[in-house]
């Protein structure tokens, strides 16, 4: 990701934040939060953590998730978040950064929750074809920012009635995305501003 790309994020980031009101809500996993943010710092790197490790959690609980597909894990802050709501859910997660793999898997394994959550290294549009299709209750996309390629690839992964969360959509994501997003056909659609909550039609 390059400097640029990377300044751009972080003036995005700073206006969502600067429009939010949110309730004082605990977050157990706020130090890897932080961890990410000083990391980012020191190394001028892509790792950004989710705003708030609260909305993808709540959705897990909520859904009674088992098996929950995440693109985008930086140091493993939200999929921490959601195994920990979703107690048997079954986390794989996937980071492109060699670095940020090694540094997700110690937090991981840190935490008692490397038995169910894994760290897979490389790309989404590598990774997710390899997955299974309709074998997902949750899918979170927390990467820079979606292409129609992945949304059409976490489409697939989704159960019937399975839910997707994509984020970063303040970050410029293609037309072709919005429009995947929206179709009626495919999802009932919500948008939380940055983020799209969306429900596969069965």
């Amino acid at each position: 990701m390059t400097t640029r790309t990377n300044r751009m994020r972080g003036v995005a980031v700073a206006a969502i934040a600067a429009v939010r009101h949110p309730l004082d809500v605990a977050d157990e996993f706020a130090d890897v939060q932080e961890a990410t943010r000083r990391h980012r710092r020191a190394h001028r790197c892509g790792a950004y953590a989710y705003g708030e490790g609260s909305l993808p959690a709540t959705v897990a609980a909520a859904v009674g998730a088992r098996r929950i597909v995440e693109v985008g894990t930086a140091l493993g802050y939200t999929a921490l978040a959601m195994a920990h709501a979703a107690p048997h859910a079954r986390v794989e997660t996937v980071e492109g950064d060699a670095e940020h793999v090694r540094l997700a898997r110690a937090e991981i394994a840190g935490r008692g929750c490397a038995d169910r959550v894994d760290v897979l290294h490389g790309t989404a549009e590598s990774l997710l074809p390899g997955l299974p299709s309709d074998g997902y209750d949750l899918a979170f996309f927390d990467g820079f920012t979606p292409t129609a390629e992945i949304v059409g690839e976490l489409h697939r992964l989704l159960r019937p009635g399975g839910t997707l969360l994509a984020g970063n959509l303040i970050l410029g994501p293609s037309p072709a995305v919005g429009r995947h997003l929206g179709d009626p056909a495919r999802w009932r659609t919500h948008s939380l501003g940055e983020t799209a909550l969306c429900v596969k039609r069965g």
